[in-house]
């Protein structure tokens, strides 16, 4: 072997073994870290405390705290004949601002898993009828939006499953709040689709390079493959420009 070729040899076996090493340390999940629950942002209580409600919550109403995500049947067909069929939002906003917690995040539930549902379904002109609905309802966004904070929270707790993530990402009025819930889903929801979603709307949508270098440090070390794998791509996504 001449001594030129024999460089070449050693240098790629070095880059391919930094390569190796890299895509070990990214996918194998050897030190992977469980998801563990922590203190939401602080400004999703605050907002839900401030709303003017005119009626306290009476604790005697008020589910038991296990029992928030589990079934929205009611409001999930509110939901859909506001959206579907052009009904009055009138008691739906009401929903949204009620003074019992448990409303407020049944509603936030049926309004995200409508959305997952019917987004890509073309023949239900659904896509038309949700923008005219944000339309409709555009002094009370700001309503919605935290009851949908509340109920991503609420689900975290309960160990639930959900697509607001998705709903939270697209809706109008997203702001550095939202980036902020998102970015504390990805690292404390236990639902790994949740976490992957966040991952990937916090980095290349949310325009915060703190949080994004932050979260890709952390979720290198998610549990979930898929989850590191979004967390590779984006670095990938990134180094490439």
């Amino acid at each position: 072997m001449n001594i030129p070729f024999k460089k070449l040899f050693l240098a790629t076996a070095v880059v391919a073994l930094v390569v190796g090493a890299f895509l070990v340390h990214a996918l194998a999940g050897l030190v992977a870290q469980p998801v563990v629950f922590a203190e939401p942002p602080a400004f999703v209580e605050r907002y839900a405390a401030d709303m003017d409600h005119s009626e306290p919550p009476s604790a005697s109403t008020e589910p038991d705290a296990a029992k928030l995500t589990t079934d929205f049947s009611e409001a999930d067909a509110l939901v859909r004949h506001v959206i579907l069929d052009g009904n009055s939002p009138d008691l739906l906003l009401r929903l949204f601002a009620h003074p019992e917690k448990a409303k407020r995040v049944k509603v936030a539930l049926a309004l995200a898993a409508l959305n997952a549902e019917l987004t890509h379904d073309e023949p239900s002109g659904f896509a038309e009828k949700r923008e005219q609905f944000w339309v409709d309802v555009e002094e009370h966004l700001a309503d919605i939006q935290n009851a949908l904070y509340e109920a991503l929270i609420a689900s975290a707790e309960e160990g639930t499953s959900n697509r607001i993530p998705y709903t939270l990402a697209w809706m109008p009025g997203q702001g550095e709040e939202t980036i902020e819930v998102l970015a504390w889903a990805a690292k404390h929801h236990p639902d790994p689709w949740v976490r992957r979603f966040s991952v990937f709307f916090v980095v290349e949508f949310g325009e915060n390079e703190d949080l994004a270098v932050a979260l890709l440090r952390d979720r290198t070390h998610d549990p979930d493959y898929k989850v590191r794998k979004e967390v590779l791509d984006q670095r990938i996504r990134r180094l490439l420009g």
